[in-house]
C-alpha cells in the first residue's frame, strides 16, 4: 500500500512540476507580447478612439497575440501532461466579438451610406453661389505666388548649400508649407538634423532656424526665432512632433501636423482633430492642437476659438472630397447613378490662393459628361471651409496648361497648375513655364473663356501689361510702380493706327523705337501728325502709359 501512495505522490507532484514549468512559460510569454505592445504603440501611436481604424487593428493585434500564448502555453501543457487541449471560454471570448463587430461594422456602412443618405452627404460642405465680376475680389498683380512648391524647394536647397555653418548639420525639411503671414504668400520649412549622427551633436541645443520663401519675389530668408526649435518631425523620442501630441491627446484623432508659423515669425505645429459624419466614415473637422515648436506647449481649440493666424484647419484632401460628395449627392443617389443631372465633381488639380490674409484651395468644378471645360470655380476658405462657387464657363485647367505649352513649343518647357486670377473683371489663368531643370523660365497668361488667347513673358509686370493694353484696361496706381515707367519726349517719326481684337491702337516711332497706345488713354491720339512734339511714360518694352501732345 505504501509503494504505491508514494507513486501517486510522485505522479502528483511531477505533474504539479510540469504545471509549474507551463505557468512560467506562459508568464514570459505574457511578459515578452506586453512589452512587445508597449513597443508597437510607442511606435504606431494609435489613437485610443472608436473610429480609428488604427485603434481597432491594435485592439486585434492585442487579442491575437492571447490567442497564440493560449494555444502555445495549453500546446506546451498538453504535450507535457499527455493530454488533449481545452479549448475553454477564453478563447471565446477573445474570438467570437471580432465576428460581431465585423457585422456591426458592415451593417454600419450599409445603413450610414449615400443610399439612405445622399443629403446629407451632399451637404458636409455647403457651397454658396456667387458672381465672379462682383464677389471675387480684384487681384493685386504684385502679390501673386507664382513660386510652386518644387521652386521653392530648389531656392531652399540651394540657400542652405551657400551656409557653411548650417548645411555641414542641417538640412532643410520637406515641408514648405504655403501660409499668409500679414497678407502676403510664404512657404516655410524648418531645418532638420542632416543625419542620426548629426542629431547626438545638436539635439540639446535643438534646430536653430527655418526657411522662408516668398512666393512672389523667390527671396529666401534664414529665420531665426526667439528659442531653438525643439521639437519636430526630425527630433526622436519624446520629442518627436506627433508622439508628443499622441502622449498628450491619447483619445484624439488628429491629422499629421504641419509646419505653420504665426505673425511674429514664431514656429508652430498644427494638427486638426477628426469626428464622423457618419457611424465610422466620413471625418469632419472639430477643432484644432497647437504644439509651439519651441517650448512643446499644447493648445486644443474648438472650431469657434482658432486662432486667425492658423491658415489651413482642412486638409486639401478633405475638402476635395467633400465637393465631390457634394456634386454627386446634391440631387439625390439615384440621380447620381442614371440621370445624373446637374452632377459635377472638381477637376483632378487645385492650387492655393491667399485673399484677405487667408488661405483659399482654389480648383475647377466639371460636369460628368464633360471632359476639357469647367462650368465653374470653387473657392473654399482652409481655415472655415466657406465654400463659394463662381459658375464661370472655362476651360479646364489642364487644356490651359497645354495651351500655354504650346505657344513655347520650341523650348519644351512645361507649365505649372494654373492659379484663377481677376484682371478688371475678367477671369484669367496665370502660371509659370519651367525648363527641363525645373526652373522658372517664363510665365503665362490665358483667357479663361478662350484658353487660345496666351500672353507670353518672362516679366510678370510686363506679363499683365501686355494683356491690360490689348484689352484696354487700366490698372491702378498701386499696381503700376513708378519705377517701371520711363518719360520720353521728342517728335513723331511715324505713326499708325491698327485694330487689336476690335479695340484702336496707336503705334508710333520715336528715336527709332516703337511705342503703342491704346485710344483710351488720350482724346488727342486720333490727331497727332508726324514731326509733333510728344512726351510720354512708357514701360521698358513700349507700352505708354501717360501722355502729352504739345499743341
Amino acid at each position: 500500500m505504501k509503494d504505491v501512495t508514494d507513486s501517486v505522490k510522485a505522479a502528483t507532484t511531477k505533474k504539479g512540476a510540469k504545471k509549474a514549468l507551463t505557468r512560467r512559460w506562459r508568464t514570459s510569454l505574457y511578459i515578452l507580447f506586453t512589452v512587445a505592445i508597449a513597443v508597437y504603440y510607442y511606435i504606431v501611436l494609435p489613437p485610443i478612439h472608436y473610429a480609428s481604424m488604427q485603434f481597432w487593428t491594435f485592439l486585434f493585434i492585442i487579442c491575437a497575440g492571447l490567442v497564440i500564448i493560449k494555444l502555445i502555453s495549453d500546446g506546451i501543457q498538453a504535450i507535457t501532461l499527455r493530454e488533449l487541449p481545452q479549448f475553454n471560454w477564453s478563447y471565446k471570448l477573445l474570438v467570437l466579438p471580432w465576428f460581431v463587430l465585423g457585422l456591426i461594422f458592415i451593417l454600419g456602412q450599409f445603413i450610414f451610406s449615400p443610399l439612405f443618405f445622399a443629403k446629407q452627404y451632399a451637404g458636409m460642405i455647403d457651397v454658396q453661389m456667387m458672381d465672379f465680376s462682383t464677389d471675387f475680389g480684384e487681384t493685386n498683380t504684385k502679390e501673386i505666388p507664382l513660386i510652386d512648391r518644387d521652386t521653392a524647394i530648389r531656392l531652399g536647397n540651394r540657400k542652405i548649400g551657400a551656409l557653411s555653418h548650417l548645411v555641414s548639420q542641417f538640412e532643410a525639411a520637406s515641408d514648405y508649407t504655403q501660409v499668409n503671414v500679414r497678407n502676403h504668400p510664404f512657404r516655410v520649412t524648418p531645418l532638420e538634423y542632416a543625419g542620426f549622427f548629426k542629431w547626438l551633436n545638436n539635439f540639446q541645443e535643438g534646430i536653430p532656424n527655418y526657411l522662408k520663401v516668398d512666393m512672389v519675389t523667390g527671396d529666401v530668408t534664414v529665420e531665426t526665432p526667439k528659442q531653438a526649435i525643439r521639437y519636430s518631425d526630425a527630433d526622436l523620442f519624446d520629442r518627436d512632433v506627433t508622439r508628443h501630441l499622441r502622449f498628450n491627446y491619447p483619445f484624439a484623432l488628429f491629422d499629421k501636423p504641419s509646419f505653420e508659423i504665426d505673425d511674429e515669425g514664431n514656429p508652430y505645429y498644427i494638427a486638426s482633430t477628426y469626428g464622423r459624419n457618419f457611424f465610422l466614415s466620413e471625418p469632419e473637422v472639430t477643432g484644432l492642437i497647437t504644439l509651439n515648436a519651441m517650448t512643446g506647449e499644447t493648445t486644443r481649440y474648438a472650431l469657434a476659438d482658432i486662432p486667425t493666424w492658423v491658415d489651413r484647419v482642412y486638409g486639401a484632401e478633405l475638402i476635395l472630397h467633400q465637393l465631390k460628395m457634394n456634386g454627386e449627392y446634391k440631387n439625390g443617389f439615384w440621380n447620381s447613378l442614371f440621370a445624373k443631372e446637374g452632377v459635377t465633381m472638381p477637376t483632378e488639380g487645385y492650387n492655393y490662393l491667399p485673399l484677405n490674409d487667408d488661405m483659399y484651395l482654389y480648383t475647377g468644378i466639371t460636369s460628368v459628361a464633360a471632359d476639357e471645360s469647367n462650368i465653374g470655380f470653387v473657392l473654399v476658405n482652409m481655415r472655415t471651409k466657406e465654400a463659394r462657387m463662381f459658375p464661370v464657363t472655362a476651360a479646364e485647367e489642364f487644356s490651359a496648361m497645354e495651351s500655354a505649352e504650346g505657344s513655347v513649343q520650341e523650348k519644351g518647357y512645361k507649365a505649372t497648375f494654373p492659379l484663377l486670377i481677376n484682371i478688371k473683371g475678367n477671369p484669367m489663368y496665370i502660371l509659370s513655364l519651367k525648363d527641363s531643370s525645373g526652373l522658372i523660365k517664363s510665365y503665362a497668361l490665358i483667357d479663361v473663356q478662350n484658353y487660345q488667347r496666351v500672353y507670353i513673358d518672362s516679366n510678370v509686370d510686363r506679363l499683365i501689361q501686355q494683356y491690360v493694353n490689348d484689352n484696354q484696361l487700366t490698372l491702378n496706381e498701386e499696381e503700376i510702380t513708378e519705377e517701371t515707367l520711363v518719360v520720353f519726349a521728342g517728335k513723331i517719326e511715324q505713326i499708325q493706327a491698327t485694330v487689336v481684337d476690335g479695340n484702336t491702337v496707336y503705334y508710333f516711332m520715336l528715336d527709332g523705337k516703337v511705342y503703342r497706345a491704346p485710344i483710351q488713354l488720350s482724346e488727342q491720339l486720333p490727331f497727332v501728325k508726324e514731326g509733333q512734339q510728344v512726351e510720354f511714360k512708357a514701360t521698358e518694352d513700349g507700352v505708354v502709359r501717360e501722355l502729352e501732345v504739345e499743341e
